[in-house]
């Protein structure tokens, strides 16, 4: 398959992740934020326009419309699953004719106009600062200054024309369909400081092949060690692999190396599709 191909193909699959009405989008989040800070709860607005695609696992902050830290102390201590029922019941509550999902991560609103809107719920510890529920357990994860993060993302994809934040979900989607098993997963915002890290300073060109390219070779030699919270804190955002060198950390970079080896072999429509388990070729 020639890279042009390739690229128009990744571009369809981009306008499939992200079709919404951007004005309505808009409208519901800005209603929503309204609505949930009346409730005295924090909100972080992402900006970045949405779930990777509907149904898959959500995991970092490109991937929702908002980060709602919950401001309950009597939460504090309880499992995700308990905060994230805690955040659908109560919007639930100010949009009784609406459907208003809990997954694993994530609280999906639907509305009538066919938009729906994801929220990652969240709490705030005076140890730990701000934690998420944790992809493939039952655990909390540490998310360190979530504003200076999505601040940071913000603008590293600004620079690069607007194409880090698409390029992320293109290989969230590849990394999920290729690591099959979900206590291997890799973390959202792992993904998304790798991708901060491996574009700061990217000159090359812009499409997404070669975007691929470019990720998933910086971060199979990044995820060997520790990489720290690009907003510039101490904290670690991949403390889930353990320390530099680990099995866990040597297994996530060949799965890097291979997800890379998979774009540039792939030479049918069909394998293509079987990338990213699109249509027919899905798991």
């Amino acid at each position: 398959m020639s890279d042009d191909n390739f690229n128009k193909y990744c571009e369809a699959l981009l306008v499939k992740y992200n079709q919404r009405n951007t004005k309505a989008t808009k409208r519901h989040v800005e209603s929503l934020c309204k609505f949930l800070r009346e409730k005295d709860n924090h909100v972080v607005q992402t900006m970045f326009g949405g779930s990777v695609r509907k149904g898959t696992y959500v995991s970092g902050l490109s991937d929702v419309d908002m980060l709602l830290i919950v401001n309950d102390s009597s939460l504090v201590n309880q499992l995700p699953s308990k905060v994230i029922a805690y955040a659908r019941d109560t919007i639930q509550q100010r949009l009784p004719n609406n459907s208003v999902s809990a997954g694993n991560l994530a609280v999906t609103v639907n509305y009538s106009d066919g938009n729906e809107i994801q929220i990652l719920p969240a709490i705030r510890t005076r140890s730990d600062g701000v934690r998420i529920a944790e992809p493939g357990s039952t655990r909390w994860s540490k998310v360190a200054q979530p504003e200076k993060f999505a601040e940071k993302l913000t603008e590293v994809n600004q620079a690069r024309g607007g194409r880090v934040v698409p390029v992320i979900k293109l290989a969230k989607a590849i990394a999920d369909c290729f690591i099959t098993r979900s206590n291997r997963k890799i973390a959202g915002y792992h993904m998304e400081s790798l991708a901060i890290d491996a574009f700061s300073d990217y000159n090359g060109s812009r499409d997404s092949k070669t975007m691929l390219n470019h990720l998933f070779r910086h971060s199979a030699k990044a995820a060997m060690r520790p990489i720290a919270d690009p907003s510039g804190q101490s904290r670690y955002v991949d403390e889930y692999l353990g320390p530099a060198e680990s099995n866990c950390r040597q297994r996530v970079s060949t799965y890097f190396g291979q997800m890379r080896g998979k774009v540039n072999s792939c030479k049918t429509k069909k394998e293509f599709d079987s990338l990213f388990c699109e249509g027919s070729a899905s798991r």
